[in-house]
């Protein structure tokens, strides 16, 4: 058995070293566990879990969130004032880029294993606004192992 640390690890590892680090416009920000720095305002990373099973094959559900800044509108002179209009360009290159660390191979499967004992597979995603003039990608990710 392992505990939900222990599979935030295992997923922080593998992303880590994954295209969406390596990507050459990955996020500018940093990757996380469970939490982001306060008042950042860059494209973190975060991966948190909503808990694991304790069944001899555990189950459980981990997320993986990217922050993204909304449009500047001193950049993009048709918004007025308006911060809270979403940059839907990045939030989509982050998001292809996100499913392509899950399907590496090639294969339209959202899945990959670690360790041969080890799956983490894509269910959803979403976009939501977050208060901090930025809307971040939500990515739920169903965790398996038979360790």
């Amino acid at each position: 058995m392992i505990t939900t640390i222990e599979a935030v690890n295992i997923l922080y590892g593998f992303v880590n070293t994954s295209v969406l680090m390596r990507d050459v416009k990955k996020p500018n920000g940093r990757l996380c566990k469970f939490q982001r720095i306060e008042n950042s305002s860059k494209e973190d990373i975060v991966i948190n879990t909503l808990g694991l099973n304790r069944d001899p094959v555990q189950k459980g559900v981990l997320l993986i969130n990217i922050y993204v800044p909304n449009l500047d509108p001193t950049k993009i002179p048709d918004l007025g004032t308006d911060r809270s209009q979403p940059d839907n360009a990045r939030i989509l290159y982050l998001s292809r880029l996100v499913q392509s660390v899950f399907n590496e191979d090639g294969s339209e499967e959202s899945e990959i294993w670690v360790n041969g004992d080890t799956s983490f597979e894509i269910t959803t995603d979403d976009v939501f606004e977050d208060n901090n003039n930025q809307h971040y990608i939500s990515f739920r990710i169903n965790f398996f192992t038979i360790k």
